[in-house]
């Protein structure tokens, strides 16, 4: 939904993240939000006391396949219709 609002709402044009390539639960959570690995940070980040690489993942409106629900909600358009110009 972060997606939904950022991109259909907010009108951003990318949302990027960045997180600890330890912490796989998470890359796949982002992964099915939308999000994609676009590169790594190496040894930027700290896990367990231990250097750790960082994995960068951004998401753009042009490749987002998620709902319309908030503009939906705001809007008062039936979810998945074409917004208005």
């Amino acid at each position: 939904m972060v997606l939904d609002w950022a991109f259909h709402i907010t009108a951003l044009r990318c949302v990027h993240l960045s997180v600890i390539a330890q912490n796989t639960g998470a890359i796949r959570a982002y992964e099915k939000a939308g999000f994609r690995i676009v590169g790594t940070r190496r040894r930027t980040g700290s896990w367990l006391g231990q250097p750790a690489d960082e994995v960068i993942m951004d998401a753009v409106p042009e490749e987002y396949e998620g709902p319309r629900l908030v503009e939906a909600a705001v809007l008062g358009a039936e979810p998945g219709a074409p917004s208005s110009p």
